[in-house]
């Protein structure tokens, strides 16, 4: 690859300040490495290849009512083109006609990536995923050599900044679990080293059919929402879609094990839900229901959890109204 050779040092002066500009806002930025890690099997490629549909068709991501449209390459190493991601790119409404794979497997070896540059230059993309990263290190690298995957990252950097295109890499979790989650990824370090973004796709504690996407890393702006999906079928031949269900209360750090034990229960969630809500003020049940459901708290658990509290419920009118007991 021919490289345009920059100085040594320069000065600040001579560098432009410049505004990140945003895929999905504050989660992926154009023209930077993001990393979606998750465990095998949780259903990342699904959601890769939705972003990747709505990106084709100028659809809609959560907190984006209107993507801009756009190309995506998409280089997928575990998923067959004719049997699992053009069903499933048809199924999501995408358009593959700006959606480009591989021909034929190449890693991202010397030639590999002269080839990518290549692409880019040719039909510039809004956005490359690459999935999984590390089944394109050569067969003959060691991933978890930091020299090995900071030179491949190192290229990919330089493709993201010179086309502004967004770079997903997924890659998967290591089976220790580690106290923080940017540490809990597969691989060298470097790889969330050279991430200005990351995030997980898990499943959901407290309602096993639904997934969560929270904000990992955020260097280049504050931590974004966490929102839930769910992949559905309109019956049983066919093939599944993606769908959002709205944002959650949950953070990555909820999930992480530490010196209390973990998460809080759904029904510790909800008690303290209560006890914030009710603190200064008195407030309609009704009101409270739609609270707790946009945060994800049931009906049942809120009501367990008013019981354990002892919360006060009195009639005003046509309407009942919670508060606290005295002293809680």
């Amino acid at each position: 690859m021919i490289k345009k050779k920059k100085e040594a040092f320069v000065d600040l002066s001579s560098v432009e300040a410049r505004e990140v500009s945003w895929l999905m806002p504050p989660i992926i930025p154009y023209g930077m490495i993001t990393v979606m890690e998750g465990d095998p099997g949780i259903g990342k490629s699904f959601l890769a290849m939705h972003i990747a549909a709505q990106i084709s068709i100028g659809g809609s991501l959560p907190g984006v009512p209107k993507v801009k449209k756009g190309r995506v390459l998409y280089i997928s190493a575990e998923d067959d083109p004719a049997y699992t991601i053009r069903p499933r790119i048809d199924a999501m409404g995408g358009d593959p006609r700006r959606i480009r794979i591989q021909g034929d497997y190449t890693a991202l070896d010397e030639a590999g990536l002269t080839a990518l540059f290549a692409e880019v230059r040719r039909k510039p993309p809004a956005l490359i995923i690459i999935d999984p990263l590390f089944a394109y290190v050569g067969s003959d690298k060691d991933m978890y050599r930091p020299n090995v995957i900071r030179a491949l990252l190192s290229e990919l950097k330089e493709i993201a900044e010179e086309s502004g295109t967004a770079i997903l890499l997924v890659r998967h979790l290591t089976k220790t679990k580690r106290d923080k989650a940017i540490y809990q990824g597969m691989g060298s370090m470097d790889v969330i080293g050279a991430a200005r973004s990351a995030f997980l796709v898990t499943v959901h504690p407290d309602y096993p059919d639904q997934r969560l996407m929270l904000h990992v890393k955020h260097n280049i702006a504050e931590r974004g929402q966490s929102w839930a999906y769910e992949l559905k079928k309109e019956n049983e031949d066919a093939m599944p879609v993606l769908n959002w269900i709205g944002p959650s209360h949950i953070t990555v750090d909820d999930l992480m094990v530490g010196e209390e034990g973990g998460r809080k229960s759904a029904m510790d969630e909800a008690k303290d839900f209560l006890k914030a809500e009710l603190k200064d003020r008195s407030q309609s049940a009704t009101e409270l229901l739609k609270k707790a459901e946009g945060r994800q708290i049931s009906k049942r658990t809120l009501d367990r959890a008013r019981e354990e509290i002892g919360v006060i419920a009195r009639k005003r009118g046509k309407e009942w109204v919670w508060s606290l007991p005295d002293g809680t």
